[in-house]
């Protein structure tokens, strides 16, 4: 027992040694000024997309209800600067939920959120904090949607939505042009999945892949939720290849549950030249609840095989709200709410020499209280942006929390 003891020391010793951080995190600032009591905060994007980072500007957009009913709100700050100075309501008048936010050129950025079952997009300009420009909000086109999430290229926006069609709600893309002036002008507007629609998909989000976009939803077209993807054409944004599916089959294995194990949430994140990594929470090992397992997509009409992002020690508690970010070096990395310490905390790993590195909680994002819904990004440089909701007790009212990863 003393050498299996020592045995298991000696391996955590190599893997400690073997998955040096990253990043060094700064000490975490609250988003929002001054906290109310039974205020409450939502980071509940489609693809969990509540952090972009535009030139020198970090925006964070959420939902809360400050104003008696749910709202959608904006935060910015200078990258160079600790705290957040600039706060913006960018909803309605009605009830909004699900805000996404995309990154544009200029210290610009594009937000879409759902408002009174619509969906709505509108750009900011934020070239100078003090006089933040709020160009006119439009509305989709889909009398019934929810869920969008949004990214971009050079001069366009894409938004993927849940659009709801007679008795199933199908995942749709709008492609929209953004002048210098913050305009929008609708260009495409066409279903993702061409085939007529047997069950619901929710949830989607996309990337940007050279000339091509690639779509991920929850599909139940099994009688349970799969995770499906699809690319477009090189030629045209609104013609697809056919529906891959992302999350894998079971195997001949003799499971407890029906027609298959469920899934949630898929996030996408672009890194290298061309690869698109998938993640998302899996219930495929019953017992714990969720895990978190990832897909890259890096060869012509491929999905890779389903890998377990978790440690064997986070294979003993739940794991949900995953969130992805990758960059141009090639760096992957991943974040999502985890019990593993008997509380709710933030946890991350990145793929390393060809696995992915020992899971890491969050400085200052793990502790006493509930530490959940993650949102992350990376920029130019490669540093870590990184924001989640903070729960001092459960069920107490939340906050919003940022921390920065410097690189090292």
């Amino acid at each position: 027992m003393k050498q299996t003891h020592i045995f298991f020391i000696f391996c955590l010793f190599l893997s400690t040694k073997s998955y040096a951080q990253f990043w060094s995190f700064t000490a975490p600032v609250d988003i929002t000024h001054g906290q109310v009591d039974k205020v409450y905060h939502h980071l509940e994007s489609s693809g969990r997309r509540n952090i972009a980072v535009s030139e020198n500007t970090v925006a964070v957009v959420w939902e809360d209800n400050r104003s008696g009913e749910p709202s959608v709100y904006l935060a910015l700050k200078n990258k160079n600067e600790d705290n957040f100075n600039v706060e913006l309501k960018i909803s309605g008048d009605g009830e909004a939920y699900e805000p996404s936010i995309v990154a544009l050129a200029r210290n610009r950025f594009a937000l879409s959120w759902e408002e009174d079952g619509k969906v709505y997009v509108r750009v900011i300009n934020a070239e100078q904090l003090k006089n933040i420009k709020l160009a006119k909000a439009i509305q989709l086109p889909a009398k019934e949607a929810m869920q969008s999430s949004l990214t971009s290229n050079a001069h366009q926006l894409f938004i993927t939505l849940s659009k709801r069609v007679e008795h199933y709600n199908q995942i749709q893309l709008v492609q929209l042009n953004v002048d210098h002036q913050e305009n929008l002008k609708l260009l495409k507007n066409c279903r993702v999945d061409p085939k007529p629609v047997k069950n619901d998909q929710f949830y989607p989000t996309a990337v940007i892949v050279k000339d091509r976009i690639m779509v991920a939803w929850e599909d139940r077209r099994m009688g349970h939720t799969i995770i499906m993807g699809a690319l477009s054409q090189s030629d045209d944004f609104c013609q697809f290849q056919p529906p891959q599916r992302i999350s894998q089959k079971p195997g001949n294995r003799k499971l407890p549950y029906g027609k298959g194990y469920g899934v949630s949430r898929v996030a996408l994140g672009h890194f290298g030249q061309s690869e698109v990594l998938a993640a998302w929470a899996d219930k495929r090992n019953f017992r714990e609840g969720y895990d978190i397992y990832a897909s890259v997509y890096d060869k012509p009409g491929v999905w890779g095989t389903n890998q377990s992002v978790q440690d064997d020690f986070g294979g003993v508690a739940r794991q949900w709200h995953t969130t992805v970010t990758g960059h141009s070096n090639g760096r992957q990395i991943v974040a999502w709410s985890d019990e593993r310490e008997g509380h709710s905390d933030i946890f991350y790993s990145w793929f390393n020499d060809g696995e992915w590195s020992e899971d890491l909680n969050m400085p200052g994002a793990s502790g006493v209280g509930e530490q959940t819904h993650p949102s992350i990004i990376v920029d130019d440089e490669g540093n870590l942006h990184v924001t989640w909701i903070l729960r001092k007790k459960v069920g107490g009212m939340t906050r919003l929390r940022y921390t920065l990863g410097r690189l090292n």
